[in-house]
């Protein structure tokens, strides 16, 4: 796939590694994130099959858990999950997912004879060839661009390319948990997959699109057992950053965290709402396909502004939280039977993370409630944002 993204490479063409990582990447032209002044406020959303007579993808993210951090934030409902045990959780980043995404977002056009134009309001958001509707790239992402609400930041449930159809012996479209790697090793890495069957709503919703290398599917991109082995293997050479660990128990500041995987510009960062560390996202760039560039992520690439940066699901622990400094939890500090959390929020709040706030049927129950964001499954208000990924 052909990236549009501009080029952010220093001048020198000098190679760095980020701390805990054997991945190389090249670092922007600042440590500072002024380029990105929305950072972690804005809401960003994918759309399903664009990639065909459309745009592919030129971008990937690897998303990772701080598995204290994703055990605590939901309270019983995280709790529940058997990589939340307190015999099974780690204090280290462990496998969310690894997402095909866009440099610059794309937008819906409709093609009417020779002219190309937006399409109407009420057009859906999965392409249709028969219609004539296909996505195209618009301008570079950047904090100043003007974003369409019909945009779409990612690829998602994409359909089976051709390249594949035309396989004798095409690998299993559906979910196969056979497929994924095998070992005690990439258990402990992948705790979630394994234990909770993250893989199957992983593969359907990201890794369809993996499959896909350019716009006609020609190209031959991964199929599921080899994008469940670029995304086990990307997450094993990354590993966790020793300073990371050393800070389970405390916190950092927001920037030093962000050092940590090479700067604000290379890393989004997910907090609670307490500014507990949930998530990191690092960003890759995709390979052409060409000899010598297979297809898959390379190497370390600057996180765009609009839509990774900028995203209150991805970047929260930013300006959404406003996190001078984010607290490192431990597993003892998770609240799931490992250490005390606490029975009621402090002060007047109703809401706050690890505590059922009031009962509630639907979102407006929850407005008025200090501290509370919305009516979760739990049939109870939280002070969590409803996350999209």
């Amino acid at each position: 796939a052909a990236s549009s993204r501009p080029d952010t490479r220093a001048s020198s063409g000098a190679t760095l590694e980020a701390p805990g990582a054997a991945v190389p990447f090249v670092p922007g032209v600042s440590e500072e994130d002024a380029s990105c002044p929305d950072a972690g406020a804005e809401s960003r959303s994918g759309c399903d099959d664009p990639i065909a007579d459309g745009t592919p993808f030129d971008l990937w993210e690897l998303a990772r858990s701080w598995t204290p951090g994703f055990c605590a934030s939901g309270g019983k409902r995280t709790c529940a999950k058997k990589e939340c045990a307190p015999d099974a959780m780690v204090p280290a980043l462990t496998l969310h997912g690894l997402w095909p995404s866009f440099s610059a977002p794309v937008e819906r056009a409709e093609k009417y004879g020779s002219e190309v134009k937006a399409p109407a309001p009420s057009t859906p958001r999965r392409a249709s060839r028969a219609s004539g509707v296909f996505w195209r790239q618009v301008s570079a992402r950047s904090a100043d661009s003007a974003v369409a609400s019909s945009s779409c930041f990612w690829p998602q449930n994409c359909g089976m390319p051709a390249w594949m159809r035309a396989e004798t012996e095409p690998s299993p479209w559906r979910y196969d948990a056979s497929l994924l790697p095998a070992g005690e090793e990439n258990r402990r890495l992948a705790p979630a997959w394994f234990a909770d069957a993250l893989g199957a709503h992983e593969w359907p919703k990201h890794g369809t699109c993996a499959s896909w290398a350019d716009s006609a599917g020609k190209v031959k991109g991964l199929d599921q057992e080899a994008y469940y082995r670029t995304t086990f293997d990307l997450a094993r050479r990354e590993g966790t950053p020793d300073a990371l660990v050393d800070a389970a128990g405390g916190a950092v500041s927001l920037s030093d965290l962000q050092a940590m995987f090479g700067g604000a510009r290379f890393v989004a960062l997910g907090c609670t709402s307490a500014c507990e560390l949930v998530q990191v996202v690092t960003c890759y760039k995709q390979g052409s396909g060409a000899e010598g560039d297979p297809v898959g992520p390379r190497e370390r690439a600057e996180c765009p502004c609009t839509g990774v940066r900028d995203s209150h699901y991805d970047n929260s622990c930013a300006e959404k939280h406003a996190c001078a400094e984010v607290k490192i939890l431990s597993p003892e500090q998770a609240g799931c039977g490992g250490g005390p959390r606490p029975e009621k929020c402090a002060g007047s709040e109703r809401c706050c993370p690890g505590v059922l706030g009031p009962a509630c049927a639907e979102d407006a129950d929850c407005v008025g409630e200090s501290g509370c964001a919305r009516c979760a499954h739990s049939g109870h208000c939280t002070a969590e944002p409803s996350l999209e990924e």
